[in-house]
């Protein structure tokens, strides 16, 4: 989604807001915006990357607090310093659960950071990531070494650049988990054809015998929970049994879903926190910095505002009523 770099409010009418970074001490802002009415705003140092594929414009900046920060078609994606909440929440749960992942696909995930966690554990022989933008694993490899920390060279790794829905829909070969790490559905993106019934059909029919799918699911504000609740109930719609789990991410000042599901998958919280840990103290070639056996069994466990949200009928996604989010996103310079 383009956007309006100029100093204009997002909503339409003018802005007091000096949205200009010369109007502000310490360099450059970026100012995330949620909605015409709220945003965050992160001072950031330079311009690392700026080049735009035949997908989306893509940029890297060099944040002030939260080190490098990867932004696609004015979405930001995360941050350095706090990226290893989202992925360890979004890759850790479904790993631990699975009794022997071995073959695991992502979806997306195009810094590298979904699959470095992914390859963090022994069991894993083979990581396939699809990635639709080239230019993004390229990007990356330059400057987000600490998000994929040579994930892209691991043996075990096969790196595919291609449509993610094709992929599935197309091949034969049976995954132990599948993670779907895709941008949100905006309106006219790509990636809102990664959200409908008929996607996680395709998806779960790659799955091996106990295979789990895990969707990133957006953020689960008061103010609009349509995305995660129509993720949550369209993925149940195809798997039967689907988790929501939820982590607060700080650079996103939001609580942030995913939903993992499987057709055998026992229910999450009857899995002990010690279990977790000996699980992860046999399987991981290096430490986690968020998860283990505590915060699972908080991940798990939903506020009531949104347990209710999930419990209501709500549209599905499918590919004739597509699932479509709409916001400003972020204001850069230049």
């Amino acid at each position: 989604m383009d956007q309006d770099r100029s100093s204009s409010d997002p909503g339409g009418g003018e802005s007091s807001l000096p949205l200009h970074p010369g109007r502000l001490p310490d360099g450059q802002w970026m100012f995330d915006w949620f909605s015409p009415h709220e945003f965050t705003a992160h001072a950031f140092s330079r311009i690392l990357f700026r080049k735009r594929s035949p997908f989306q414009e893509i940029e890297i900046l060099e944040t002030r607090d939260h080190g490098r920060c990867l932004v696609l078609n004015s979405e930001t994606q995360s941050y350095e310093k706090d990226e290893y909440i989202y992925h360890e929440t979004l890759v850790h749960p479904a790993m631990a659960l699975h009794p022997d992942p071995r073959r695991v696909l992502v979806v997306g995930g195009g810094e590298g950071a979904t699959l470095r966690e992914v390859l963090k554990h022994r069991t894993v022989t083979e990581g396939v990531m699809v990635e639709l933008d080239s230019l993004v694993v390229e990007a990356a490899r330059l400057h987000l070494d600490t998000f994929h920390a040579g994930a892209f060279e691991d043996p075990r790794t096969r790196l595919e650049i291609g449509d993610g829905r094709a992929y599935l829909e197309e091949g034969k070969e049976a995954f132990d988990v599948i993670f779907l790490d895709i941008n949100n559905p905006l309106e006219g993106s790509p990636s809102q054809r990664l959200f409908t019934r008929e996607f996680y059909t395709a998806a779960s029919r790659r799955l091996a015998p106990g295979g789990l799918l895990v969707v990133q699911a957006g953020a689960a504000t008061p103010l609009n929970l349509t995305c995660p609740v129509t993720i949550y109930q369209t993925l149940k719609s195809v798997l039967g049994r689907c988790f929501p789990v939820l982590s607060f991410v700080p650079s996103f000042a939001s609580e942030w879903t995913f939903v993992v599901g499987g057709e055998g998958l026992g229910e999450p919280l009857d899995l002990p926190a010690e279990v977790v840990d000996q699980r992860l103290a046999l399987r991981l070639t290096s430490p986690l910095r968020f998860y283990d056996g505590h915060m699972h069994q908080r991940m798990f466990r939903l506020p009531r505002y949104l347990r209710e949200a999930l419990g209501r009928p709500h549209p599905l996604s499918q590919d004739g009523q597509l699932l479509s989010e709409q916001f400003p996103g972020c204001s850069l310079p230049g």
